[in-house]
C-alpha cells in the first residue's frame, strides 16, 4: 500500500513518523511518501520570535533531510497542484504525479483576509518562517530609514506597526515585538519614543478562546508595555500604509501585519471534497474525508467536530499533533485488518506568551498567568523537539 501524506507540519509529520515507526516494527514494506514545498519543518509556535529578532531564527525549522534520517519515508519536495480523488492521484506543480492508495491531507493553513478590500495587497500575513524572516528584514529596514530622517512626524509613521488580529499570533508578536523595539532602537539609531504598536481586533475581548480574565491580563501586559490596544474595531479597508478602521479613523503606519485568521487550502474545495465555510474538509469520526473511505484530512485543513453542539476543533499544534498520532494508528489498523477505534479530541487548553516574560494559558483548564505560562511552553516545545528527531 502507498501512503501520500500532504504537508510536512506538525500533523503530517507527526502521522508519517508514527506510521513509518508502526510499519517497521511489524516489519511491513508499504511505502509511506510525505510531500512539502519546503525542505524543512517549522514550528509556527516560534515564528513570532523569529519575525521580532536580529537572531536568523533556526530553532524555529528543523531540516526534513535531518529527521527523516535513517527513516523509511520517501520525501518528496513539490507544490501541490491538485487532488484527483477519482484517479487517487496528487498533481505537483512541476508536473509530477503521484498515486496513492490512502491520501493524508494535512497542508496545513493560509491567511484569510475576509474580503477586506486592500488586505491581502497591502498587509504583510505571518504563517510561515519564510513570512517571518520577510517581516523581520521590513521591521529592521524600516528602523534604518527612520534614523535617517529629522522630520518627527514622517519617523512616527514609519516607526508604527499595526498588528490586525487579537488572538494567539496576534498576541504573541505583539509582546515579542515590544520586547524588541527598545534594543532595535539602539542599533539602527532609531529614536524609540516615536515608536508605536497598535494591536486591533473586531472583537471586545483578545485571545476570546480563554474568556475575558485572558483578555484583561493581556491588556495589562500590554499596557506596561507600550502597546495600544483596540478592540471592537473593524478593518474597513487597507491602504498602502494606512488602515481605514470603523467609525472612520485611519491608522497610518508603515508596517501592517495581518494575523486575523485562517483558511484551509483552495485546493481541498477544487478537488471536488466537501468543505465547510472555511474551506475545511468536512470528516467523520475516524478522520476520513466525508464519502472517500481512502481520504483523510486532519490539523487545519480538517472540520473536526468538537462535541454535539456542532462547533469544531480549534486550529492548534497541540490539537493537529494528536491527529497524526491517532490517524498513524488508524491507517495501520486498517492495513492489518483490526479494529479502528473513533478519534476522541482531549481537551488540553492552550498556552500564549505575551513577551519574553509573560503569558496566559488554561492547561487542563486551569488559568494561569505569568511565568509559569513560559516554563509549561517550553517545556512541551522541548518535548515536542525531542519526539521529532529521536529514532
Amino acid at each position: 500500500m502507498h501512503i501520500v501524506i500532504l504537508g510536512a507540519g506538525y500533523a503530517g509529520l507527526r502521522t508519517a513518523l508514527n506510521l513509518d515507526r508502526l510499519l517497521r516494527e511489524r516489519g511491513m514494506d508499504d511505502t509511506v511518501t510525505l510531500v512539502d514545498q519546503n525542505s524543512y519543518h517549522q514550528l509556527i509556535q516560534k515564528i513570532h520570535v523569529t519575525a521580532t529578532s536580529r537572531n536568523h531564527g533556526p530553532e524555529a525549522i528543523y531540516s526534513l533531510g535531518r529527521i527523516l534520517d535513517s527513516r523509511q519515508i520517501t520525501f518528496v519536495q513539490g507544490r501541490v497542484r491538485s487532488i484527483a480523488p477519482v484517479e487517487r492521484e496528487v498533481l505537483l506543480e512541476d508536473g509530477r504525479s503521484l498515486p496513492y492508495d490512502r491520501l493524508v491531507i494535512a497542508l496545513g493553513s493560509e491567511t484569510a483576509y475576509y474580503n477586506v478590500p486592500g488586505a491581502r495587497e497591502h498587509s504583510m500575513p505571518l504563517r510561515t518562517y519564510a513570512e517571518a524572516m520577510y517581516l523581520r528584514d521590513h521591521l529592521v529596514a524600516q528602523f534604518s530609514a527612520a534614523a535617517t530622517l529629522s522630520d518627527p512626524k514622517k519617523q512616527r509613521i514609519m516607526l508604527t506597526t499595526a498588528i490586525v488580529g487579537g488572538g494567539c499570533t496576534g498576541c504573541e508578536l505583539a509582546g515579542e515585538l515590544a520586547s524588541w523595539v527598545g534594543s532595535l532602537s539602539k542599533e539602527t539609531g532609531a529614536p524609540r519614543s516615536e515608536v508605536r504598536i497598535a494591536l486591533l481586533d473586531r472583537n471586545k475581548l483578545l485571545l476570546k478562546q480563554f474568556g475575558p480574565w485572558a483578555s484583561r491580563e493581556a491588556e495589562r501586559v500590554f499596557d506596561q508595555h507600550g502597546v495600544s490596544v483596540y478592540l471592537n474595531t473593524a478593518i474597513e479597508s487597507v491602504e498602502p500604509n494606512m488602515l481605514q478602521v470603523s467609525g472612520g479613523r485611519v491608522l497610518r503606519a508603515n508596517t501592517i501585519i495581518w494575523v486575523a485568521g485562517i483558511c484551509a487550502p483552495r485546493i481541498i474545495a477544487e478537488a471536488g471534497l466537501p468543505v465547510n465555510g472555511a474551506g475545511k474538509a468536512i470528516v467523520d469520526h475516524y478522520l476520513h474525508v466525508s464519502g472517500h473511505d481512502a481520504i483523510f484530512a486532519l490539523g487545519d485543513c480538517a472540520a473536526v467536530a468538537a462535541g454535539t453542539d456542532g462547533s469544531m476543533l480549534p486550529s492548534t499544534a497541540s490539537y493537529a499533533i494528536r491527529q497524526g498520532e491517532y490517524l498513524a494508528e488508524t491507517i495501520f489498523a486498517e492495513m492489518v485488518g483490526t479494529v479502528t477505534r473513533s478519534y476522541e479530541s482531549l481537551k488540553l487548553g492552550e498556552l500564549v506568551s505575551l513577551g519574553p516574560d509573560n503569558g496566559v494559558g488554561n492547561p487542563l483548564g486551569m488559568p494561569i498567568l505569568g511565568h509559569p505560562v513560559l516554563v509549561l511552553k517550553k517545556g512541551i516545545e522541548q518535548y515536542y523537539r525531542a519526539s521529532i528527531t529521536a529514532l
